[in-house]
């Protein structure tokens, strides 16, 4: 989307807000979407908003999910900077209704699934049958695709398919998660079985959803929502081989893209990705954040302008994963442990005395502080291919073919193939299969979905808690512990404020 008119982008993000406070949990005068839509151009400068929108979701995502696994942490014990505490709450499984974090990503993904429901009560303008059609996928996918992330995180939100009014929306009661799901599948299979949109995109149209990311996404839903080895979870199957058939059908690391280039910002939406949220610097108020939030505290220009703040901190977890697998290639690309400090003309190392870690997935040059190039992976090869590999081994076992889907990735990552001991059985192999995901997709915001989806989070991050240094030296000798109501979290505080008829999730 980024060859896509800036001030068409602009308008949207201006356009299509809320007209519910009680979504948006913003009281700000925005224009009136029903003044909008009227022609088709206007109806595609309202569709450019919602990817647009995608933005708002995604920048506190990483705090729901990547900071609330084994993968990252609280940078610090102690801090007086305003925002550590939700941080911590966030980390330590003592999240608050309160939390403002929460509040904001609740807010981003309500404010553009409010956008999409204009653009599909308002499609029918698109004269073109194909056009009109794709326009109401995209909208279609991208709604499922917040939906889909806050049923996982929230449990039973508000489903809402149509633009509502302020005051409906005050008394709107939060939906059965089981509810969510059949509408995030309806819309997703009607996508796919009507073949609403194109398989490649090129040109002016490069970064806009493909079937390839519709059927992803639908494989993911399926074997998220559903018991492993039922009916419905092995619909996940042909969906994830049609795609892996569409973008190539790989069968060594030689026909992926090297894991280095997949994140280089001169090599954007290139054949490893699938979906992404897309970002554009040059102060378009378009740029990514996340090198600036990523990077290390007080760094100054040493790791990128503007400094860092030492968000989303690498655990000695996720280092010592990376350090089993002697030569990982991904370990480099993803993270870094120290910088360089040119003023010193000495390497900041020591964690114990500053923040020297940072992620380095999203870090690209920036002139004006938050403004980065760097697009956000939403589904990519790597993805499919090990989802492939994980559902065959649970439906029929290690077979070559799947066994196969891992090796690729690992000798993408210059590591050997997985030895035999290692693909003896389901067990074993499930076990080499979930370590290679979070490898493969450290801090992508996978890590937290794919321990919920496993049923392993309690128990993983329980044994997180005991093993990680810093937990074991917190403040007044605080030892964190999480049981199972606190993988969901809060409904914020200021929907329940305005809507006291409102159930909060058990245990807030």
């Amino acid at each position: 989307m980024k060859t896509v008119k800036i001030a068409m982008m602009l308008l949207a993000a201006l356009a299509m807000v809320s007209c519910s406070d009680f979504l948006e949990l913003k009281h700000e005068s925005n224009i009136s979407a029903d003044d909008f839509n009227r022609t088709e151009d206007e109806l595609y400068t309202s569709l450019v908003g919602c990817y647009n929108g995608m933005q708002g979701a995604l920048y506190r995502e990483w705090a729901m999910t990547e900071l609330r696994s084994d993968n990252t942490r609280i940078y610090a014990r102690t801090s007086s900077t305003s925002i550590f505490d939700v941080i911590r709450q966030l980390d330590l499984s003592t999240i608050q209704p309160i939390n403002y974090l929460v509040d904001e990503y609740w807010a981003g993904n309500y404010h553009n699934i409010e956008r999409c429901n204009t653009v599909l009560r308002d499609y029918a303008v698109v004269g073109d049958e194909v056009l009109r059609n794709q326009y109401k996928a995209e909208a279609m996918f991208i709604r499922a695709y917040h939906y889909f992330n806050l049923v996982r995180l929230f449990g039973g939100v508000f489903l809402v398919t149509e633009p509502v009014t302020a005051q409906e929306a005050r008394h709107m009661q939060r939906s059965n998660p089981d509810l969510i799901y059949d509408r995030i599948i309806a819309d997703l299979r009607e996508i796919v079985d009507n073949a609403m949109l194109p398989d490649t995109r090129e040109g002016d149209e490069l970064g806009r959803i493909t079937m390839p990311a519709a059927k992803a996404l639908l494989a993911k839903v399926y074997m998220t929502h559903y018991a492993v080895g039922t009916e419905e979870y092995a619909k996940a199957r042909p969906l994830l081989e049609e795609v892996i058939a569409t973008v190539g059908n790989p069968q060594t690391a030689a026909d992926l893209v090297p894991y280095a280039d997949i994140f280089d910002i001169n090599n954007e939406m290139n054949r490893e990705i699938i979906f992404a949220v897309r970002y554009k610097a040059g102060n378009l108020g378009l740029g990514s954040p996340f090198g600036n939030e990523f990077a290390p505290a007080n760094s100054g220009t040493n790791v990128i302008n503007g400094s860092g703040r030492s968000y989303n901190y690498p655990s000695t977890s996720i280092i010592d994963a990376f350090n089993a697998e002697l030569g990982d290639l991904r370990k480099d690309v993803s993270m870094a442990e120290k910088y360089y400090n040119q003023q010193t003309d000495t390497w900041v190392d020591d964690d114990e005395t500053t923040q020297c870690r940072y992620v380095k997935k999203y870090l690209s040059p920036v002139e004006t502080v938050d403004d980065g190039e760097s697009d956000w992976p939403v589904i990519r090869v790597g993805d499919v291919l090990l989802l492939y590999a994980e559902i065959v081994n649970e439906l029929e076992g290690p077979t070559p073919e799947a066994v196969n889907c891992v090796n690729m990735i690992r000798e993408r990552a210059g590591l050997q193939p997985l030895s035999s001991e290692k693909t003896a059985n389901s067990y074993v192999f499930r076990t080499a299969i979930r370590n290679e995901r979070r490898l493969e997709l450290a801090f992508e915001n996978q890590r937290w979905f794919d321990l919920l989806r496993w049923g392993i989070a309690v128990d993983l991050i329980g044994e997180h808690y005991r093993q990680e240094f810093i937990y074991s030296n917190l403040p007044n000798d605080y030892q964190p512990t999480i049981v199972e109501w606190q993988t969901l979290l809060p409904i914020p505080l200021n929907v329940m404020n305005i809507n006291p008829e409102l159930t909060q999730n058990y245990g807030y």
